[in-house]
């Protein structure tokens, strides 16, 4: 449509008023998939297929990556056991190696711990130990990893990828960055962590124009809550030269 790259408001949804203002259909292969099987079997069939205590019907494609012994992709009825996902399909973690924690749904969902891994995998079930189920390609992180160091490569990702329409994404991003290079380096300076939190809370849902900001800030809150003590690894010992009233070396000229 030649238009600017950015998220469009929604109602009217694409549906109604989609591609050059037509009823557009968008959707994604899997949901296209589930059709042909739904129409053949009846819709009372599909829902069957979810296991107890599920409020989503059906099968989902579910994955598990990272240093585990078999990576990769099944599909699966919603309600499976999170921790059956990670043992019997992905195998646990290769030989060497201890489960720190794992994201459920992607790069844009908070981290859990181990022991989250009793959650069912499906939206309600995931929610109820703090995050989104997302996309449901899970990812463990092992115990050799730095999670300063990873969330700031994944923060370095979401800024490049805003669309820089709205002011929290496309300033709050790149500042979150800066300050997890400096916290890598042991370069923090004292109230950076308190920052970081204040930019999870100002670029949350329902603040910025579209969930990219907020899906961006989901793991740096997590990681921050369950490993606070590795990001203030990272803080410098305060001083003249790091205590100056309103100003901060990771904020000035950002």
């Amino acid at each position: 449509e030649a238009r600017r790259a950015n998220p469009r408001s929604k109602p009217p949804f694409p549906a109604a008023v989609g591609v050059w203002g037509k009823p557009t259909c968008v959707n994604n292969v899997e949901t296209l998939c589930n059709v042909p099987a739904i129409v053949n079997n009846g819709n009372d069939w599909y829902k069957s297929l979810a296991r107890e205590g599920s409020e989503d019907h059906g099968t989902k494609l579910m994955g598990f990556s990272g240093k585990v012994k078999n990576p990769g992709l099944w599909e699966l009825p919603f309600g499976v056991q999170a921790r059956e996902l990670f043992e019997d399909y992905a195998g646990g973690m290769r030989d060497g190696f201890k489960l720190k924690c794992w994201q459920p749904g992607g790069a844009g969902t908070g981290f859990l711990l181990p022991e989250h891994l009793d959650a069912q995998m499906y939206a309600g079930g995931i929610a109820k130990v703090g995050t989104r189920m997302g996309t449901g390609l899970a990812m463990a992180v092992d115990d050799s990893v730095n999670m300063v160091s990873l969330l700031r490569n994944m923060e370095e990702f979401f800024a490049q990828e805003s669309c820089g329409f709205c002011t929290p994404c496309r300033d709050g991003l790149p500042w979150s960055v800066k300050m997890l290079r400096a916290i890598e380096n042991g370069q923090g300076q004292p109230g950076d962590i308190e920052t970081l939190l204040g930019l999870v809370n100002f670029l949350g849902p329902g603040k910025t124009f579209c969930a990219h900001a907020p899906g961006a800030v989901e793991p740096l809150g997590s990681a921050i809550k369950y490993f606070r003590s590795e990001f203030e690894a990272g803080i410098a010992p305060a001083s003249a030269t790091t205590l100056v009233p309103g100003k901060s070396p990771t904020v000035v000229g950002a």
